[in-house]
């Protein structure tokens, strides 16, 4: 995990916890596909977080804070012994600017169709991508997460996406 450094304020806990409770939730509920486990992830995460500001504030906090969550969901799952699969209504939606009625259903179309797709990569591209694209973090980032090298994360990142794009296209979807 990523190293600390100098003592961080009850403010500094609130906005780290407004900025990355949302992408981390969206992270975790993609990870194992259930909503009470992701949150109780996250809740951990923040918990921890808490707990480790006491000696000093994380400095690459995005990356400690998803290698946290993920070690986390990894703990639960261990426990639990099993993994629920993502479904389109557990995604959480941005109500701001709501399309009209067809163009949802179109987008939702696509969305159902593109998390298919994805469930049907392998765990550790699925993971990867949903790094990258969910929770937008850098090749750096997702390294310090997942333990793989930065130039093997983009190789996997490159094949997994150059996989979703033939399996798009050979759907019938435009590009």
């Amino acid at each position: 995990m990523p190293a600390l450094t100098s003592e961080p304020s009850d403010a500094w806990l609130l906005e780290t916890l407004e900025r990355y409770e949302k992408p981390l939730l969206k992270y975790a509920l993609g990870q194992c596909g259930d909503r009470e486990m992701a949150r109780d992830a996250v809740q951990d995460t923040f918990l921890s977080l808490a707990s480790e500001v006491t000696k000093a504030r994380p400095q690459n906090l995005s990356a400690w804070l998803f290698s946290v969550c993920r070690n986390r969901l990894i703990d639960i799952r261990r426990k639990q012994f099993r993994l629920v699969p993502l479904e389109d209504d557990h995604l959480e939606r941005d109500l701001d600017g709501i399309p009209g009625p067809s163009a949802r259903i179109e987008t939702e179309e696509k969305n159902s169709a593109l998390l298919r797709m994805v469930e049907s990569l392998p765990e550790r591209e699925r993971e990867l991508v949903r790094l990258k694209f969910q929770a937008g973090l850098s090749y750096r980032e997702i390294s310090e997460i997942t333990g793989i090298t930065e130039g093997h994360v983009g190789y996997l990142l490159h094949h997994a996406v150059k996989e979703l794009r033939e399996q798009w296209l050979k759907e019938g979807h435009e590009r």
